[in-house]
């Protein structure tokens, strides 16, 4: 071990939130255009229970992740309707480091493993979830490592500091680009409209 060639950097402290109004957005990238032929597998090899079809990306089982093919997401908004079967378990990583949840938590008391929290580090504000099997919308800006959730057209985590990545992310640096990654390798989760608009800049 040579001290010298390994130096530990601490991680700098998450600055002001951004000002939300002033963000100005690039052109917009529709993730499923493509269907399964704009993603990858996550674990090469591994059975993947994801089928597209009539414009929807469905988990029909327990198997791979998806990776994004374009992996240079740095900040953005996206949107996208996604619907939690009975029990269904999955998540949307963006950047594939932070993990919004996909959950069926209607129901059940506010917490930060329901549907749309940062999984396991904020919980939403309230419940504004649907029942299991029905399309729900999500939008949510990333932006100078803060985070923005609106569920069902009702904001439930408000530009709020993001304190490290979540757990099972494919990388252990926040400060570099990365993919939208879809996870697989739980129960359930269908995505349809996915669009993700890049932050080119503020007014």
């Amino acid at each position: 071990f040579n001290p010298e060639k390994h130096v530990a950097k601490r991680i700098p402290p998450v600055g002001p939130p951004p000002q939300l109004n002033l963000l100005e957005y690039g052109e917009p990238v529709d993730l499923l255009k493509d269907g399964l032929d704009g993603w990858v597998l996550k674990e090469p090899g591994r059975k993947s229970c994801w089928v597209f079809h009539d414009g929807v990306l469905e988990n029909t089982g327990t198997g791979a992740n998806l990776l994004s093919k374009r992996r240079d997401f740095m900040d953005f908004k996206i949107v996208y309707d996604v619907r939690a079967d009975k029990d269904c378990n999955s998540g949307v990583f963006l950047r594939g480091i932070y993990e919004l949840q996909v959950s069926d938590s209607f129901g059940k008391p506010v917490d930060s493993h329901n549907m749309g929290a940062l999984y396991g580090r904020i919980a939403p504000s309230v419940a504004a979830e649907k029942p299991a099997g029905e399309w729900q919308h999500v939008e949510a800006i990333l932006c100078d490592r803060h985070i923005t959730v609106t569920l069902n057209d009702v904001r439930i985590i408000d530009n709020r500091p993001i304190d490290g990545m979540t757990g099972s992310g494919i990388t252990g640096n926040e400060f570099v680009p990365g993919p939208i990654f879809l996870q697989g390798d739980h129960k359930g989760g269908a995505y349809r409209n996915m669009i993700l608009h890049p932050i080119r800049g503020k007014q």
